[in-house]
């Protein structure tokens, strides 16, 4: 609800006019996706909202009542008090209030309100306001809001108002909640690919350098084995590196969902897997052709698929049970909704007891030695955000199966 920020601010973000953003700044308010929770909440009918139009001058007539409502219940906590003090922030903060609730009842909400809701919201993290009194200001503008509309709505559309307000406010919420975390988790993602693009050079040297030395060094020094250490060491730290902002980058891009088949998914994710292994890679895929197309991000699932394969090819050992070494890549319908299907590896080897499951899902827990604990983790934010799951199974004696589902594509 604050769209005040510290004394430091631009003119640009915030002014005395009650414009917390500059109108003619380019939107970086995600619209579409804005737009998305507006027609999930039915406000893309503007046959609905436009009841509200005989009214609309009358409702807006209380915004300035709406913002000392506000300002009078704000100024008495102690933690919002420190910012409604400011000598200037009463007016300016007034101003955005009244300019939110002029907006919110002045048409339907458009793509103007969107922006300006969720401008507002990334100003609130700018300037470090605890998000909780973010939503206790909402939660008092319907309170108000929903009075309002009782006192100046005939009664025989009264109850229709009411619903439509509270839709109206439902997507503030909304809005100020994706600004929120958007704004949030964009900041740690730069921190953390920051740190990443910092070690990723020193590692290359240190690598250079180290192998430069192997052959200045007789083969049978003592001092080989140390370099060895070194180099393994930071051909490890590297992959780490490199897993870190595919991690990161999964986070900052949207999925783009496409019919994708898995068959030719996987024969790309082997050729690659090929170029960078040596020796034999036991692996067998057997695709049913009835569950060889998936609904997902191509980028996305090609990342799943090529670190769910490599961590069962860096894990496997002989099975218990003494059956074949190796890797086994099926697809199968998804028993729990049929509008799914699965992509199964397995691996042989000992099976992880079902109380280590989770944490093998946890960044920087590696099971093989030269792992960087991020390949599982990368996969099943992969099929997270692609609306699928990634799930482990043991099977005692033989191995261990890791399975994602994914949607089948839409039918036609």
């Amino acid at each position: 609800m604050y769209s005040g920020a510290a004394t430091n601010m631009t003119t640009e973000m915030i002014s005395m006019e009650g414009k917390p953003i500059d109108v003619k700044t380019p939107s970086e308010a995600p619209l579409q996706r804005l737009a998305f929770f507006r027609e999930k909440l039915g406000l893309e009918d503007d046959g609905a909202i436009a009841m509200l139009d005989p009214y609309r001058e009358r409702l807006i007539a209380h915004k300035d009542e709406f913002a000392d409502y506000l300002y009078e219940y704000f100024i008495r906590i102690p933690e919002t008090k420190s910012i409604l003090s400011h000598e200037t922030w009463p007016k300016v903060i007034k101003n955005n209030w009244s300019t939110t609730f002029d907006l919110l009842f002045s048409g339907p909400p458009d793509e103007e309100l969107m922006d300006y809701l969720w401008k507002s919201g990334v100003i609130h993290v700018r300037v470090n306001i605890d998000q909780r009194f973010i939503n206790l200001g909402y939660a008092l503008m319907r309170t108000f809001c929903l009075r309002v509309v009782r006192e100046v709505v005939d009664e025989a559309d009264a109850e229709r108002a009411a619903d439509i307000t509270n839709r109206l406010l439902d997507l503030c919420v909304l809005i100020a909640t994706d600004a929120y975390l958007d704004s949030t988790t964009k900041c740690d993602r730069e921190v953390v690919r920051g740190i990443a693009h910092q070690l990723r050079n020193p590692l290359m040297i240190i690598g250079g350098y180290t192998r430069k030395l192997q052959k200045a060094v007789d083969p049978e020094s003592p001092d080989m084995e140390a370099l060895r250490t070194i180099l393994e060491e930071s051909k490890r730290l590297e992959k780490l590196v490199a897993d870190v902002s595919e991690y990161m980058d999964l986070y900052r891009e949207d999925a783009v969902r496409e019919a994708l088949d898995v068959q030719k998914l996987l024969d790309i994710v082997m050729e690659q897997i090929r170029a960078t292994h040596t020796g034999e890679i036991p692996v067998r895929i057997s695709v049913d052709p009835a569950f060889r197309m998936s609904y997902a991000d191509r980028r996305d699932i090609s990342a799943a698929l090529r670190h769910m394969l490599l961590d069962a090819l860096e894990t496997i050992e002989p099975s218990p049970d003494g059956g074949e070494l190796g890797v086994s890549i099926t697809t199968r319908p998804d028993p729990r909704d049929e509008r799914y299907m699965e992509i199964v590896f397995f691996s042989t080897g000992e099976s992880p007891r079902p109380e280590e499951l989770d944490i093998l899902f946890t960044p920087f827990h590696a099971r093989a030695p030269m792992g960087a604990g991020f390949g599982l983790p990368i996969a099943r934010l992969a099929a997270n955000k692609n609306l699928g799951r990634l799930g482990l199974t043991p099977i005692p004696g033989k191995g261990l199966e890791c399975a994602v589902s994914l949607p089948k594509p839409p039918q036609t």
